[in-house]
């Protein structure tokens, strides 16, 4: 059996010592049975084929960055050479 040390904040932690006590168990049982719920929904392992992209996407990460650049297709620079074959 593995070993993890968590912080928890202040509130959190009183209220995990409530449970534990209203429940007759430690409170490390009660935190064993909040992963497995949780865990149980989760996929063990990224499916075949998903990409970074796609990881990005279903966490709404996708476009949150900034470049400062609005769009490079209205300055003729980033358009030099477009089209053309690269030998």
């Amino acid at each position: 059996m593995s070993t993890l040390t968590i912080d928890l904040p202040d509130d959190l932690a009183a209220r995990l010592a409530v449970a534990s006590e209203q429940k007759h168990v430690p409170p490390a049982t009660i935190v064993r049975e909040a992963l497995e719920r949780t865990l149980r929904a989760a996929p063990a392992e990224a499916p075949k084929g998903r990409t970074f992209r796609d990881a990005l996407n279903e966490a709404g990460a996708m476009g949150c960055i900034d470049s400062g650049v609005s769009d490079l297709a209205t300055n003729p620079k980033h358009l030099e050479g477009f089209g053309k074959w690269r030998a």
